[in-house]
């Protein structure tokens, strides 16, 4: 008989490719399916980012009720931001965003207080250890400062009265010792706002330049109510001492205290704001206005803007309870000048006490008591 032989089934080259490629195709629409702009893992991704989103989204909307419902209490309230920094809050205020943080600029607005309801005011920190959003931490300390060429703090002046003299000419001098426009003995730091600002961890600064609800034509319109309101007019044609009085009246409240800016309150907010803004050198910066901007440059299209404060080098002068050895000009402004390219944010300019133009505004401060 013939030897049968028996046939061995195999793959073949041909079949072992096609499989291959099949694999391939099938791996590849696995891996489109998972990875994919509508994959498996992109859309978990998302769906764990909208959570998150929604998250945050819940918690700065529950920040935000709290705040306002805060602001009715009658009390000073405390907010914690985004980052874990404490804020504190007056009295019939809000916080307005509630889901930045202070290297941002915290910006809280009055919700109760008759005319001046709408004024919005900006946070500066004062203190060791705030945190910002790449983790790292940053001080502020209450002072008066100069700045070098290059916008960096040259100097931090020491607080003693007598010692406290800059450029051989400006102070912050005693009440009792002939500032008519000092509301405490700013030297001390042992009450009044730098004992606050200290104790609180910050104080607010107007988010602008002074307003009124009224467009001021000269100096002899009458004084009326001041605001910080971001579409009232500049409140401008006044003296030092006019801006004094309509600062300490602008509140009248037990949980905190307004006041014209001193130069403490100046120059620590010029140093907070080149430390958490782009912008290095805002104590070099000038003006970026050449006219009168009527309701700031917050309503301009070229804003004079860091962090959620406007027109501290650009606009008007601003009034401050500083005072000057020149004689016969014991008055102090700070700021850029809508009129000079010379000014900067922490210019200090001299003039006499009843001098008041279109170029003269002012800025009130809160602080808590």
């Amino acid at each position: 008989m013939k030897e049968i032989k028996k046939q061995t089934k195999g793959i073949t080259l041909i079949a072992l490719v096609i499989t291959i490629i099949v694999l391939l195709i099938l791996a590849g629409v696995s891996i489109a399916m998972l990875t994919g702009e509508n994959g498996i893992l992109t859309q978990a991704q998302n769906a764990k980012n909208r959570t998150e989103q929604a998250q945050a989204d819940e918690e700065n909307t529950l920040a935000s009720y709290e705040s306002y419902l805060n602001s009715y209490s009658g009390v000073n309230t405390e907010f914690i931001d985004s980052l874990g920094n404490k804020v504190k809050v007056p009295a019939g205020f809000k916080v307005v965003n509630p889901q930045d943080n202070v290297e941002s600029g915290i910006v809280i607005e009055d919700v109760s207080h008759g005319e001046t309801k709408g004024s919005q005011f900006v946070w500066i920190p004062v203190g060791t250890g705030i945190k910002k959003k790449d983790g790292t931490t940053f001080d502020i300390i209450l002072s008066r400062y100069i700045f070098d060429e290059k916008g960096e703090t040259l100097l931090e002046r020491p607080i003693d009265q007598g010692e406290n003299t800059i450029s051989n000419a400006y102070r912050e001098v005693n009440i009792g010792n002939g500032n008519a426009t000092a509301k405490e003995n700013i030297e001390s730091n042992e009450e009044g706002f730098r004992k606050s600002a200290i104790d609180n961890g910050g104080y607010y600064i107007g988010r602008y330049e002074a307003r009124t609800n009224a467009e001021r034509s000269n100096k002899e319109d009458r004084l009326t109510q001041v605001s910080e309101k971001p579409n009232d007019f500049v409140y401008n044609f006044v003296t030092q001492l006019q801006a004094a009085e309509l600062s300490r009246k602008m509140y009248d409240n037990s949980s905190f205290e307004s006041d014209l800016i001193n130069s403490y309150a100046w120059d620590t907010a010029i140093l907070f704001i080149q430390t958490c803004s782009d912008n290095k050198e805002y104590s070099l910066q000038k003006s970026l206005n050449n006219t009168l901007a009527a309701k700031g440059t917050n309503n301009e299209e070229l804003k004079d803007e860091e962090c959620n404060i406007f027109d501290m080098a650009s606009n008007c002068w601003e009034m401050s309870t500083e005072t000057s050895d020149i004689q016969n000009n014991p008055c102090v402004s700070r700021g850029g000048f809508y009129e000079s390219n010379l000014n900067f944010s922490s210019y200090r300019s001299f003039d006499y006490i009843g001098h008041s133009v279109m170029g003269f505004s002012f800025r009130p401060i809160i602080y808590l008591k």
